[in-house]
C-alpha cells in the first residue's frame, strides 16, 4: 500500500538537498512532488535535482504571470501555487491564501486531514516549499529518516484518511 510522506522547507536549496537525499535512496523521481508559491524557485529545483519543470496550471495569464506572482506576494493576496510533479494534476493552478480553499480541497480530497492541509497551506504561503513523497509502506519507515536527518527540513505526518 502506497504511504504518502510530506517534508517542508524553509529555502529551495533544502528542497533539493533533501530531493537528493531521497533520490540517492531509491526513490524515483516520478514519486516526488514539490510545491511553491513561486514558479521562478521551483524552475531552479527542477534545475538542480533533474525532476518534471513546474506547472502551474492557470495558463490564462503566462504572459504576465511574473507581475502577478510578485503582486500577490507585496499585496498579501491569494496566490495560485505551482508544483512539479505528479501533484501537479491536482494541485497545479490551485488558490492559496485569502480564504480561498482551492488547495485545502485537493488535499482534502487525497484524504489528508483537513486541519493538516490547512497548516500546509500557511506554510505555502509564508513562502516555505513542500515535499510529497509516495512511497510504499515498508519503505516508508526509512524515508522519514531521511528527512528528519537535515536539520533544516521539517518532516509534516499527516495520517491519510482511508
Amino acid at each position: 500500500m502506497a504511504k504518502l510522506l510530506i517534508a517542508i522547507t524553509k529555502s529551495r536549496q533544502d528542497a533539493a538537498l533533501v530531493i537528493e537525499d531521497l533520490k540517492q535512496a531509491g526513490v524515483k523521481k516520478g514519486s516526488i512532488s514539490v510545491v511553491a508559491r513561486t514558479e521562478q524557485e521551483l524552475g531552479l529545483i527542477s534545475q538542480d535535482t533533474g525532476l518534471s519543470k513546474p506547472k502551474r496550471g492557470d495558463g490564462n495569464h503566462a504572459l504576465f504571470h511574473p507581475l502577478i506572482e510578485v503582486a500577490a506576494i507585496l499585496e498579501d493576496e491569494p496566490a495560485n501555487v505551482a508544483v512539479i510533479g505528479p501533484a501537479a494534476k491536482l494541485l497545479a493552478g490551485a488558490e492559496i491564501g485569502k480564504g480561498s480553499d482551492d488547495f485545502v480541497v485537493g488535499l482534502v480530497g487525497v484524504g489528508i486531514p483537513e486541519k493538516d492541509a490547512k497548516e500546509i497551506e500557511r506554510v505555502l504561503v509564508k513562502g516555505d516549499f513542500v515535499i510529497f513523497i509516495e512511497s510504499e509502506e515498508e519503505e516508508a519507515g526509512k524515508l522519514g529518516e531521511i528527512i528528519a536527518s537535515r536539520e533544516d527540513v521539517r518532516p509534516f505526518s499527516s495520517p491519510l484518511k482511508p
